[in-house]
């Protein structure tokens, strides 16, 4: 075993913790191991040292060898993890000295760093030829770790496509099935040329397969859907649905999808750490392999709504509550990443409110709340639920992360990001008693300024109970919540705050926007906003902010284009950046400063303000056609300007018709990413809306022009 491994110079080799890899040997014969926990320290001393955060030193070059010669013992356990090991070492793609290197500014002790990574990637897949003898391995889990290696490292592909499709017929196991699936789609997507179009039947073929078990079809589909899109079969939802029924039936009847793991002894690893959470989390959310598999295919779908809305819907209304579960991280996913069809998906998401288990519920609620305004067509729903809780006689103990985080926290801000007024008397009590919430200004504002008489004496009183030395979040946000509601109790306290020769930085600017807010009504703070606006001892950015309440005041631009002028030359962005808001809002009045916006960088913030204060459309224009493509996070900015120039904004056309017809909301149409890329994202669906609305404000202009 491990022949000629004592005669390797270990001593002068190193890893990511020491210049003597001596501790090496020790790990690859862990790794051959009959003791569980010694394979778990070793293959933990591979990857946390040998192969340390993927990196490759000469050590992790020098096993090779050995590891290859792990995989080929017959009877081993954990070899499979050994095969990932390898390939983990290999790297996903031929190294580009370029890229890992730059770290080290002399060239030689540079190229030394780099030599690894390279010789790694020659030394594996000079070797790869072994994972092809490993797809007849007798142990299911090695047998699809090779189909997976093979696809990654293998210098052949066409030979190894060829294996893989012989092997589909003769393998038994579903596991191993996926794992073949798996790599004949990922064979077809990289090497889309040679061999994508025979890809494409393969796959298709294991999923019409009547033979072919739940996972093995929803893998393939999958897969299809990656790397053969036009192969896919017209009822793929159809098809996936049927799946998750099948896979719900042995699920009901006690019949494990896979077999069961022996039990292994914890060891203080990061390996097992893993093995643990993995288990914790699947128990959970009571997940089947199927479910993992439905959610790659939801990703591998991409742009196709259509079938990923009709997936989502099947899933929403699963009898299992593990697969709606599921779904409703695939919903708030979806929904907010890609255009929402009609209101079947929020009304079916909606109804899982109606199942006992808070989990749900709360997973629910959390998904609602980003998709607040779209989601009021479930208004009664979540009302509903907020009624029936006190009549359940339910409780939910402490979460530690406070109110907002409980079931009934996240029911209220869906209602109150709604502007809904079943939810004023319980929001009246949150704003009087607990911690205000962070996103204080949106929740106010979605009831208007009807909400003042209610709402306003609560955040008054709160204020006004403050200590005067009190300089908290709390502090600011009820500031914030002030400036939205502008009751004109409150003004003479912020007038005390702003002259307080204490008040720090922070509460000042808090202070200062709340003051902007009241507008005209606050006119008897005039003369210390014109002290403010010239005193050196404020910051940059609250002489700005003393600026912008000056101008909402009283509309006196003469006494605020100096700072603004000032604001434009400043060296921080942010500083910048609302100078260039500012003068924008002051229209033609800020016709003085249009050399000095000329003369910087033109981004979107410039071009909207040029346009603002010259009324000349040809100026700000190509900024916008060009930065429409290139910053999708700008387009709702940009297309709230252009509804406003009228048919001046014709040559903008094709892409506003392109934006309506989109699946995609703004935020994620980036070609760079994929669909699964954006599983953990929220995108503003706020937004977004506001984007959709104003692109049809364009489009409908009287006199606008096809393209």
């Amino acid at each position: 075993m491990l022949t000629g491994i004592d005669d390797v110079e270990w001593a002068s080799m190193g890893h990511a913790y020491t210049e003597s890899a001596t501790d090496v040997p020790d790990l690859l014969r862990g790794l051959a191991s009959d003791d569980p926990a010694e394979r778990d320290i070793a293959l933990d001393g591979m990857y946390g040292a040998v192969h340390h955060q993927g990196d490759v030193y000469d050590s992790t070059v020098a096993c090779i060898p050995f590891l290859f010669e792990l995989t080929a013992m017959e009877g081993l356990a954990d070899r499979a993890a050994i095969v990932h090991l390898l390939c983990s070492i290999a790297g996903e793609e031929e190294p580009d000295p370029e890229e890992i290197g730059g770290l080290f500014e002399d060239e030689e002790e540079d190229a030394a760093f780099v030599r690894p990574f390279l010789d790694a990637w020659t030394g594996v897949r000079e070797r790869a030829d072994a994972f092809l003898r490993l797809l007849a391995d007798p142990d299911a889990e090695v047998r699809a770790a090779a189909a997976e290696a093979l696809a990654h490292v293998h210098p052949d592909p066409v030979r190894v496509f060829g294996v893989l499709r012989d092997r589909l017929s003769r393998e038994r196991d579903s596991g191993a099935l996926c794992a073949l699936a798996g790599a004949i789609g990922t064979l077809g997507v990289r090497h889309a040329e040679s061999m994508g179009a025979e890809a494409g039947p393969v796959l298709r073929e294991l999923v019409m397969s009547g033979d072919s078990g739940p996972e093995v079809r929803l893998a393939g589909l999958a897969r299809l859907a990656s790397c053969a899109p036009e192969s896919l079969p017209h009822d793929t939802a159809e098809i996936a649905l049927a799946v998750m029924r099948l896979a719900y039936e042995r699920k009901a009847s006690g019949a494990p999808a896979t077999e069961p793991e022996p039990e292994r002894p914890r060891t203080n690893t990061m390996v097992s750490y893993l093995r643990e959470l993995k288990a914790g989390h699947d128990a959970s959310i009571d997940a089947d392999v199927a479910d993992d598999l439905l959610t790659e295919l939801h990703h591998a779908l991409g742009d196709r709504a259509d079938l990923r809305y009709a997936l989502l819907l099947g899933q929403l209304r699963s009898p299992d509550r593990g697969q709606r579960m599921a779904a409703v991280r695939m919903a708030g996913a979806l929904m907010t990443g890609w255009r929402v069809p009609d209101e079947e998906p929020l009304i079916a998401l909606a109804q899982q409110l109606r199942d006992p288990e808070l989990r749900l519920n709360k997973a629910v609620l959390h998904e609602l709340r980003y998709l607040a305004p779209i989601a009021r067509v479930v208004a009664d729903d979540v009302a509903a639920y907020v009624e029936g809780w006190a009549d359940s006689g339910r409780r939910e103990g402490d979460t530690g992360l406070g109110w907002s985080a409980t079931a009934l926290g996240k029911a209220a801000e869906v209602l109150t990001l709604q502007g809904d007024e079943r939810i004023v008397n319980a929001l009246k009590s949150i704003l009087g008693r607990l911690d205000p919430p962070e996103d204080i200004v949106r929740w106010l504002a979605a009831f208007g300024p009807e909400a003042g008489p209610e709402l306003g004496p609560v955040l008054h009183e709160r204020l006004a109970g403050l200590d005067p030395a009190d300089r908290s979040v709390t502090l600011h946000r009820i500031l914030d919540g002030i400036g939205v509601l502008t009751p004109l109790d409150s003004l003479p306290f912020v007038l005390t705050l702003l002259r307080a020769s204490h008040t720090d930085e922070a509460t000042q600017r808090h202070a200062l926007k709340a003051l902007a807010r009241y507008g005209p009504a606050a006119a008897e703070a005039t003369p210390l906003l014109r002290e403010l606006v010239t005193d050196a001892a404020l910051s940059d950015l609250n002489r700005l902010e003393a600026a912008a309440a000056l101008w909402a005041v009283t509309g006196d631009a003469e006494a605020v284009l100096p700072a603004l002028r000032a604001g434009l030359k400043s060296d921080g962005w942010y500083d910048r950046h609302l100078a260039v808001r500012l003068i924008g809002s002051l229209g033609p009045a800020a016709g003085p400063l249009i050399p000095d916006l000329r003369a910087g960088e033109r981004g979107v913030e410039e071009a909207i303000a040029l346009w603002k204060v010259t009324g000349e459309a040809d100026e700000a224009l190509p900024t916008f056609l060009r930065r429409w493509t290139a910053d999708p996070t700008a387009r709702p900015k940009i297309a709230a300007c252009l509804a406003e120039m009228g048919t001046a904004a014709a040559p903008a056309l094709p892409l506003v018709r392109a934006e309506l017809a989109s699946p995609r909301r703004h935020r994620t149409d980036n070609s760079s990413m994929t669909a699964g890329a954006s599983v953990n994202m929220r995108g503003d669906v706020t937004s977004d809306e506001e984007l959709l609305r104003d692109c049809r404000r364009i489009v409908a202009e009287p006199g606008a022009v096809s393209d």
